[in-house]
Protein backbone atom coordinates (compact mmCIF):
# COMPACT_ATOMS: atom_id res chain seq x y z
CA UNK A 1 0.00 0.00 0.00
CA UNK A 2 3.41 2.27 1.37
CA UNK A 3 4.03 1.68 -2.68
CA UNK A 4 0.94 2.59 -4.07
CA UNK A 5 1.13 5.80 -2.37
CA UNK A 6 4.48 6.54 -3.44
CA UNK A 7 4.09 6.51 -6.77
CA UNK A 8 0.72 8.63 -6.45
CA UNK A 9 2.68 11.30 -4.83
CA UNK A 10 4.68 11.10 -8.01
CA UNK A 11 2.25 11.54 -10.25
CA UNK A 12 0.77 14.56 -8.65
CA UNK A 13 3.73 16.51 -10.38
CA UNK A 14 2.10 16.00 -13.90
CA UNK A 15 -1.23 14.99 -12.70
CA UNK A 16 -3.23 17.87 -13.57
CA UNK A 17 -2.50 18.29 -17.35
CA UNK A 18 -1.91 14.72 -17.99
CA UNK A 19 -5.53 14.23 -17.16
CA UNK A 20 -6.49 17.14 -19.22
CA UNK A 21 -4.92 15.82 -22.62
CA UNK A 22 -6.47 12.21 -21.71
CA UNK A 23 -9.48 13.96 -21.87
CA UNK A 24 -9.31 15.70 -24.67
CA UNK A 25 -7.78 12.40 -26.38
CA UNK A 26 -10.79 10.11 -25.18
CA UNK A 27 -13.17 13.19 -26.74
CA UNK A 28 -11.64 13.11 -29.84
CA UNK A 29 -11.78 9.20 -30.07
CA UNK A 30 -15.57 9.38 -29.12
CA UNK A 31 -16.20 11.69 -31.77
CA UNK A 32 -14.33 9.75 -34.59
CA UNK A 33 -14.16 5.87 -33.22
CA UNK A 34 -11.95 4.92 -35.77
CA UNK A 35 -8.54 2.63 -35.29
CA UNK A 36 -6.86 5.82 -36.66
CA UNK A 37 -7.80 8.16 -33.87
CA UNK A 38 -6.57 5.43 -31.57
CA UNK A 39 -3.43 5.15 -32.83
CA UNK A 40 -3.12 9.37 -32.85
CA UNK A 41 -4.41 9.31 -29.38
CA UNK A 42 -2.14 6.89 -28.27
CA UNK A 43 1.33 8.87 -29.94
CA UNK A 44 -0.37 12.14 -28.68
CA UNK A 45 -0.05 10.53 -25.20
CA UNK A 46 3.36 9.26 -25.77
CA UNK A 47 4.43 12.82 -26.87
CA UNK A 48 2.82 14.75 -24.42
CA UNK A 49 3.99 12.77 -21.37
CA UNK A 50 7.25 12.55 -22.72
CA UNK A 51 7.20 16.43 -22.87
CA UNK A 52 5.52 17.05 -19.63
CA UNK A 53 8.20 14.71 -18.14
CA UNK A 54 10.75 16.74 -19.67
CA UNK A 55 8.98 20.08 -18.02
CA UNK A 56 9.33 18.35 -14.39
CA UNK A 57 12.71 17.24 -15.17
CA UNK A 58 14.04 21.17 -15.94
CA UNK A 59 11.72 22.42 -13.46
CA UNK A 60 11.03 20.11 -10.15
CA UNK A 61 14.03 17.88 -10.61
CA UNK A 62 14.77 19.77 -6.77
CA UNK A 63 11.89 18.37 -5.07
CA UNK A 64 13.19 14.91 -5.47
CA UNK A 65 14.77 14.62 -2.69
CA UNK A 66 12.68 13.03 -0.61
CA UNK A 67 11.91 10.10 -2.93
CA UNK A 68 15.83 9.84 -3.80
CA UNK A 69 16.36 9.54 0.16
CA UNK A 70 13.77 6.81 -0.02
CA UNK A 71 16.24 5.26 -2.20
CA UNK A 72 14.50 5.72 -5.51
CA UNK A 73 16.47 7.23 -8.74
CA UNK A 74 15.17 10.03 -10.79
CA UNK A 75 14.57 7.53 -13.94
CA UNK A 76 12.29 5.04 -11.80
CA UNK A 77 10.75 8.38 -10.32
CA UNK A 78 10.41 9.29 -14.37
CA UNK A 79 9.12 5.27 -15.58
CA UNK A 80 6.92 4.80 -12.23
CA UNK A 81 5.17 8.75 -13.34
CA UNK A 82 4.43 7.60 -16.93
CA UNK A 83 3.18 4.08 -15.77
CA UNK A 84 0.42 5.61 -13.94
CA UNK A 85 0.22 8.09 -16.80
CA UNK A 86 -0.73 5.20 -19.58
CA UNK A 87 -2.64 3.41 -16.56
CA UNK A 88 -5.13 6.26 -16.81
CA UNK A 89 -5.56 6.41 -20.33
CA UNK A 90 -5.48 2.98 -21.80
CA UNK A 91 -8.69 2.82 -19.17
CA UNK A 92 -9.74 6.06 -20.69
CA UNK A 93 -9.58 4.93 -24.03
CA UNK A 94 -11.14 1.43 -23.03
CA UNK A 95 -13.77 2.82 -21.79
CA UNK A 96 -14.80 4.95 -24.73
CA UNK A 97 -14.29 2.19 -26.97
CA UNK A 98 -16.27 -0.29 -24.81
CA UNK A 99 -19.35 2.74 -24.80
CA UNK A 100 -19.19 3.75 -28.22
Amino acid sequence: MQRILIVITRYRFIAFSSVIITLISSAVLWQSGTSLSLIMAIWCKVITTGLLLLLVHFFRSSQFFFFNNLGYSNGIIYRNMADADFIISVVSFSLVLWIR
